[in-house]
């Protein structure tokens, strides 16, 4: 059964159960009662073994209830409590009108639970014997409570129990709703003849046409047409017998008066309409009404009224009439003489002040609209209200507590209602409805009997999960209530996005893997291949921007971005190197760069001449293989101890041994900061060359600790002094130097940088005055061949 009755619908049936008597009626005949019981039967019959068994669970403290504990019962849900638990709920869930909710179905009780009584409340304090065969809580007599029958005017025979009373069995006489049919039946059946109900409606003229049926008759669904009191307007109401034969239509009457000269000036009306008020018995004063006509007439010589169309003579004093301007106390007067017809406008002003105190002025009287004690201003209150969320807002706002109006509508914690109570500070109570449909786990192991509070979750099941998975694998997870599986944990071989390779014990809510070798799908260019390592889906560069790989004339790639078509017309940027005559000095320059050599050019202007002659030369090749560096003065150094070395026949002579190194001033300052570092330094870079002479392997290295920006500068000019290669790794603040000696390449410099700056730092000795003059020393020129005739190439 689905029995979700809330207390204001159990208000408004008198506190009775009225779930049997709403059930639809067919037929002539009697009908199933048994059928329609079932399944109070069922509920008696469940409630009788939980109580007996001591299953039965209290909704307050969810805590079962035992045979020998105090209970108290609803006679509506049929629902069993612990006293206590009752008596502590009923203080707490009250209602407006002063009674208490039940926590099962949320009718509505004026009465607090007092006493332990049994279930048909004779008893007090029942006490229970297990081997007496009586239910726990029942008092073994006859129930003799009221069925909760529509008509049956019968007790419940049965012996206390628990649930619903069963069917009265009695046998009466059974009268049709309509009264047209009488006969022998079931107390409580219901008896329909068929026929015309024919019973007076409402409107107390027409009779129900439909056919015997239970309750009230419906409304009558005929209409009259009225007309209005003074017959220009019409209109239509529903049949009935107090309806008025006539209405007004708010309209100006259009009746003259009976003067006949005026019309009526009041909106549709019954009856006669107002005599005129401009008669002669009607006006007795002037129009301010401070002298008698006659006065007027015996004094002055005015010819008297004889219509209401004669003019009324006019005193010449003040009208003096109470206008609605000005303070309450003493409101303004006219100061027109005497007029006839409504005073003019009032010419003063008056101090205005709105109710909250924001507004206070004067004003023009001809600009009010209200009484000078009832001005309104336009200030907005800005407060907020006793729910803390929304402002006030209204205009010229005196109240002390801003109680809100609005209501609630948080949702609340079953997520399925809303709050229906004013808006409020704190949190919403739980949600009031309940269900009586069992609640159960999907596959249906696990059951919560009813009554069921909304937002309830399933119980939790121990069964496996009985959903379909799409995988196939073997389920190892419960039965849930979501409506997703969680992802299947199964070890499984995928291949990875690019097929390049498969891997193992792969779970299998993986979707994909990256096996992080590069794509090398074909790009759209049909040059390249894609660069991106192993990548779901298809490889999404609109342009490539890989470069050329097109070789030049030169003999070098193309190298500009990836492009259709031949390649543009650009210099060379790829670096090459060139050396000495003698190989000592290195550089790298771009291919493209001729501004190195002048015999280069000098060559390149003698191969015109072949070109003139007719013969074809490769400039290329020219400029590639006659480009070269000029020496300087030390590789003339170098190659002097070479010959001196072949001349003394000296093996494996160190060239560089007299050749001082040149060392920046950058670190010479170091020196001059930081010797102790600039030591350390050396002393590594000393032992690493050490290290790759005696190594068999080609090279060797070492791993500088992490220092800052000027420290590695310093360590990599060092290491350029030794002949060895260095290199910056990893990212600030963990940045730190890696050089790497050659056997074949570096050396040990012949001066360290300490001792460089150290001999800097001495003064010269004092010049001692001679007599005689010494020998000046004899200098052998360092250029090769320098007894030779230079050739100017451009004279």
């Amino acid at each position: 059964r689905n029995c979700d009755i809330t207390g204001e619908e159990k208000e408004q049936t008198g506190g009775r159960d009225v779930r049997r008597s709403q059930e639809p009626q067919r037929g002539n005949g009697r009908e199933p009662i048994a059928d329609q019981f079932g399944g109070d039967v069922d509920l008696r019959a469940r409630l009788s073994e939980q109580l007996t068994r001591g299953l039965t669970e209290c909704m307050v403290c969810l805590e079962r209830v035992r045979q020998v504990q105090a209970t108290w019962d609803c006679h509506n849900c049929y629902q069993v409590f612990h006293i206590g638990c009752i008596r502590k709920w009923a203080k707490t869930a009250t209602t407006e009108s002063g009674g208490w909710r039940c926590p099962g179905c949320q009718a509505v009780t004026a009465t607090l639970p007092r006493d332990y009584r049994c279930f048909c409340r004779k008893v007090r304090n029942p006490e229970w014997n297990r081997n007496e065969g009586l239910v726990p809580h029942s008092c073994g007599e006859v129930c003799q409570r009221p069925r909760a029958w529509v008509g049956c005017v019968h007790r419940c025979v049965e012996l206390c129990h628990a649930g619903p009373c069963p069917p009265c069995t009695a046998t009466v006489e059974v009268e049709c709703p309509c009264g047209k049919e009488r006969r022998r039946g079931r107390c409580g059946e219901q008896v329909r003849c068929g026929q015309e109900c024919g019973r007076e409606l409402g409107c107390g003229v027409h009779s129900c046409e439909a056919a015997c049926h239970e309750g009230e008759c419906g409304q009558c669904e005929e209409v009259i047409q009225i007309g209005c009191y003074c017959g220009e307007n019409k209109k239509t109401v529903p049949c009935s017998k107090t309806a008025s034969p006539s209405y007004s239509c708010s309209s100006p009457c259009p009746r003259p008066l009976a003067c006949g000269y005026h019309p009526c000036t009041s909106s549709c009306h019954p009856g006669e309409c107002l005599p005129c008020s401009l008669t002669v018995e009607s006006v007795t004063h002037c129009p301010c009404g401070k002298n008698q006509l006659d006065l007027f007439y015996s004094r002055d010589s005015v010819p008297p009224r004889d219509s209401c169309l004669a003019p009324v003579p006019l005193c010449g004093l003040t009208c003096g009439k109470s206008l609605p301007c000005g303070p309450p106390s003493s409101p303004h007067t006219c100061p027109t003489p005497c007029h006839t017809g409504p005073c003019p406008p009032c010419p003063l002003s008056t101090s205005v002040r709105c109710r909250c105190g924001h507004m206070d002025q004067e004003m023009v009287c001809t600009l009010l609209t209200t009484r000078a004690d009832d001005a309104r201003c336009g200030k907005r209150c800005q407060k907020k209200r006793s729910c803390g969320r929304h402002k006030c807002g209204e205009l010229c706002c005196i109240q002390v507590e801003h109680i809100c109006t609005l209501l609630c509508g948080r949702l609340l914690s079953c997520n399925l209602h809303r709050c229906e109570e004013l808006c409020h500070r704190g949190n919403c109570h739980s949600c009031p409805m309940v269900s009586f449909d069992e609640l159960s786990c999907h596959c249906g192991s696990a059951v919560t009997f009813p009554p069921v509070p909304c937002g309830t979750r399933p119980p939790e099941c121990v069964e496996l999960c009985r959903k379909e998975h799409q995988c196939g694998h073997q389920v190892t997870h419960n039965c849930h209530s979501e409506a997703t599986c969680p992802p299947c944990t199964q070890l499984t071989t995928k291949l990875c996005y690019g097929g390049h390779e498969q891997r193992r014990n792969v779970a299998c809510l993986v979707e994909g893997i990256s096996c992080g070798k590069p794509c090398g799908a074909d790009l759209p260019c049909g040059r390249h291949p894609c660069p991106r390592p192993c990548h779901p889906g298809p490889c999404t560069a609109n342009t490539c921007t890989q470069p050329c790989s097109v070789y030049r004339p030169c003999g070098h790639p193309c190298s500009t971005p990836c492009h259709p078509g031949q390649c543009p017309d650009t210099p060379c940027a790829t670096q090459i190197k060139i050396s000495c005559s003698c190989g000592h000095r290195q550089a790298g320059v771009p291919c493209s760069e001729n501004a190195y050599s002048r015999v280069t050019t000098a060559l390149l202007a003698t191969r015109m001449q072949d070109v003139q002659s007719g013969n074809s030369v490769n400039l290329a090749e020219l400029a590639k293989r006659d480009r070269k560096l000029e020496c300087n003065e030390d590789c003339m150094k170098i190659d002097r101890n070479y010959r001196l070395a072949t001349a003394l026949q000296i093996s494996n002579p160190e060239l560089t041994s007299k050749v001082i190194p040149r060392y920046s001033e950058f670190m010479k300052d170091w020196v001059r900061r930081d010797p102790t570092f600039c030591t350390m330094v050396h002393t590594k870079l000393a032992d690493l060359i050490k290290l790759a002479k005696d190594s068999k392997q080609k090279s060797r290295a070492f791993s500088f600790p992490c220092m800052n920006r000027d420290k590695r500068q310093l360590v990599h000019e060092y290491a350029d002094h030794f002949g060895c290669e260095s290199e910056s790794y990893d990212s600030e603040p963990k940045r730190n130097v890696v050089v790497t000696a050659l056997r074949d390449r570096s050396h040990l410099p012949s001066v360290s940088l300490v001792e460089c700056v150290a001999k800097q730092k001495k003064a010269p000795p004092p010049v001692q005055a001679s007599s005689t003059a010494a020998p000046k020393p004899t200098f052998t020129p360092l250029e090769r061949g320098g007894s030779e005739p230079k050739i100017d190439w451009f004279g």
